[in-house]
């Protein structure tokens, strides 16, 4: 970077000059850089002789490549590189524009800033460095991207020992007439700097007012009366114009700190970060975010403790509302806070990061799905791959707070399938919003409504408890207001008495809309089993018989003080629902179905009693199934069918004990020596 003979690889310079002196011609320049980034600069450009008597013997752009490279502040151009190509000098500097092009456009408060940073750069120049400058006017500020200024005009910088009145005389021509003093021959140089200052406030602030600026009238009179005295010895240094009102700003006093950070002790940082927050609100917030975007995002204050609890949350975190307590609308922050934000994201260290990721998704939804995609997507991919578990994991969930805006395919790769799927027992899924929320047979206290769709009883509130309970107590006007309960299968009949018996609904299928339609088979049972009285009745799956056998039904006032005692006892009971059968109108009704039942046969079961046989009794059904099993046979053994019309008892363990001295004989027969002998 400091070698003359260096140049930039890859630099690209725009064809067209931005400005176009005696001296060179500026152009605009892009650096690419390792990682992919492209940096912005400024190309000075100018040939090596230049016409003149005072640079016969030195190029005025190689004099200023010199001298930006001794001087460096942070009010002062920024040096990057200079190389020679072929009669041409080259100087690479950060990217600026001529303030005399955006003088017009430019703010009041960003002149105040810019008069101040001008005046801090001549301090360091002439106090500290005791170097001459004899060429302060417009035509030497420069203004940055973000609209800091810079000073410049460094070919006419000149060290105090080398300073006379004969490079004086010589340099007169090349100077800004207005800025020179009419006596600085007789006083010798002295205080021309102030003078040329004074000059050049005047022209800056000529159409500005204590409206605009505050204390502006009064700085410009004190331009004309101290700056610019007769006498040079009565103008005043310029750390003591840096006193003046027009520079102690609130607003400036908050800038220069935060510009002059690194310089402040902890406890300076400490008491400025704890009301920065209350001090920027009195202020313009674009003006703020224009002026201070950068500062507040910058490195220092990311990782400064005092700042990431009463700044930060300030700054990433946009206005939702007006009672919102952040600095920015979403408009501003978006415009002016949000570049930063991405470029800040590049940075890799762990405590910026983290702190970026722990407001990600108040700011997200502000960048473009190119940003997002390009640049931010793979940074936190990046930062998965780190041995920083905390970082790990609140990358992680920034990455979630990505798939509903640029898609899963897109954050975690296309290689997915379809797993899990929609089991929700009621409703159509919402195609046109994947993102709703996943619903729920819980009931939500308060909210009214069941989430799987079921309204809650406006009983079950507070304010109708007197309702809730009259409901409780009389299971018809129950059996109005509770709708029927979604269940799986089974477990859809329950015993509420043993003498009296009520029928219940059947639990509709998952698959059905709310829909309380039977199957076949259960609608065929419900039917066979239909008492032809308009009384209520209740069966059990397992109780067969009793479903086959009149029962003796209580009279209804009976039956309504049965229902109501479980109802009135168990909240539990309240998914039953008591449904009145019709009445039959025909005393037998036809069964169509009666040929469809299934005929279920009891499978015969051999017992083996060791010890004592047993005698069964057979019993009726029993003797059937046996005859019917001795008529098959009789088909197939033509020559038994005089056994088939005997009655048959009932086959008895007995008739399959085999005794145990019978075993052993043949045991003995079939392992004796004859075999051994036959081998």
């Amino acid at each position: 970077m400091g070698n003359e003979q260096s140049q930039l690889k890859g630099v690209e310079i725009s064809k067209k000059a931005i400005q176009v002196t005696d001296y060179w011609s500026l152009y605009n320049g892009e650096l690419p850089t390792a990682n992919g980034a492209i940096n912005s600069i400024s190309i000075f450009q100018g040939e090596t002789l230049v016409a003149g008597q005072f640079w016969t013997n030195q190029n005025p752009l190689e004099r200023a490549i010199k001298n930006l490279k001794i001087y460096r502040h942070p009010y002062i151009l920024r040096y990057h590189a200079s190389w020679s190509k072929g009669s041409l000098k080259m100087l690479a500097t950060e990217r600026c524009r001529p303030l005399a092009t955006c003088l017009n456009v430019t703010s009041d408060v960003q002149i105040c800033l810019g008069l101040r940073n001008v005046l801090c750069a001549l301090i360091f120049l002439l106090e500290q460095a005791s170097v001459r400058h004899l060429s302060i006017s417009i035509s030497s500020i420069y203004v940055t991207d973000d609209g800091a200024w810079r000073l410049a005009g460094f070919e006419h910088l000149w060290r105090t020992v080398d300073f006379n009145l004969q490079l004086l005389e010589k340099s007169k021509p090349y100077r800004y007439p207005k800025a020179i003093d009419p006596a600085e021959l007789a006083h010798k140089g002295q205080a021309l700097e102030q003078y040329a200052f004074g000059v050049m406030c005047e022209e800056i602030l000529h159409n500005k007012t204590d409206a605009n600026i505050p204390s502006v009238d009064d700085f410009k009179a004190y331009c004309a009366t101290h700056l610019k005295h007769t006498n040079p010895a009565m103008r005043p240094n310029l750390s003591a114009v840096l006193l003046h009102p027009i520079f102690n700003h609130d607003f400036i006093l908050i800038h220069s700190f935060l510009t002059e950070l690194p310089l402040k002790s902890v406890q300076a940082k400490q008491e400025f970060f704890l009301s920065l927050a209350d001090r920027l609100r009195s202020f313009d917030p674009e003006t703020v975010a224009e002026q201070m975007g950068a500062l507040l995002l910058s490195r220092i204050v990311l990782l400064d403790t005092t700042a990431q609890l009463c700044v930060t949350p300030y700054v990433l975190r946009p206005k939702n509302d007006d009672l919102s307590p952040a600095l920015f609308t979403p408009k501003i922050f978006a415009a002016y806070l949000l570049p930063k934000v991405r470029q800040v994201f590049c940075v890799q260290d762990a405590q910026i990061r983290l702190t970026l990721l722990e407001y990600f998704p108040a700011y997200v939804e502000f960048f473009s799905k190119e940003d997002l995609q390009e640049h931010i997507l793979p940074q936190l991919l990046l930062g998965i791959k780190d041995t920083n578990d905390v970082l790990v994991a609140k990358t992680l969930l920034c990455l979630a707070d990505l798939v509903p805006i640029l898609g899963s395919a897109v954050v975690i790769g296309g290689n997915r399938s379809k797993i899990f799927a929609d089991g929700r027992p009621q409703g159509i899924p919402d195609a046109g919003n994947p993102w709703s929320a996943v619903r729920s047979i819980t009931p939500v206290i308060g909210s009214g409504e069941f989430l799987s769709g079921s309204p809650v009883p406006e009983a079950a509130g507070a304010d109708n408890s007197e309702s809730f309970t009259s409901v409780l107590m009389n299971p018809s006007s129950f059996n109005l207001i509770l709708p029927e309960r979604l269940s799986p299968e089974g477990e859809d009949i329950y015993q509420t008495n043993s003498d009296v018996e009520l029928q219940v609904d059947e639990w509709s299928d998952w698959e059905n809309d709310g829909t309380t339609e039977r199957p076949n088979d259960q609608q065929q049972s419900v039917e066979a089993n239909e008492p032809a009285t308009g009384t209520e009745t209740i069966t059990t799956e397992n109780d067969q018989t009793a479903a086959s056998k009149p029962t003796n039904e209580p009279p209804a006032p009976a039956l309504a003080k049965v229902a109501a005692a479980p109802l009135a006892g168990s909240i539990e009971r309240l998914d039953i629902r008591a449904q009145p059968t019709k009445k039959s109108e025909q005393s037998e009704e036809f069964d169509f179905f009666k040929d469809m039942e299934p005929v279920i046969q009891r499978a015969n079961v051999l017992l083996i009693d060791e010890e004592t046989p047993s005698v069964n009794t057979p019993s009726e059904a029993e003797t059937k199934l046996v005859k019917e099993e001795k008529r098959s046979l009789s088909v197939s053994h033509q020559g038994a069918e005089q056994d088939a019309e005997e009655e048959v008892p009932l086959v008895s363990s007995s008739r399959l004990e085999i005794k145990l001295d019978e075993m052993l004989e043949a045991t003995e027969d079939g392992w004796g020596d004859e075999g051994q002998e036959e081998w």
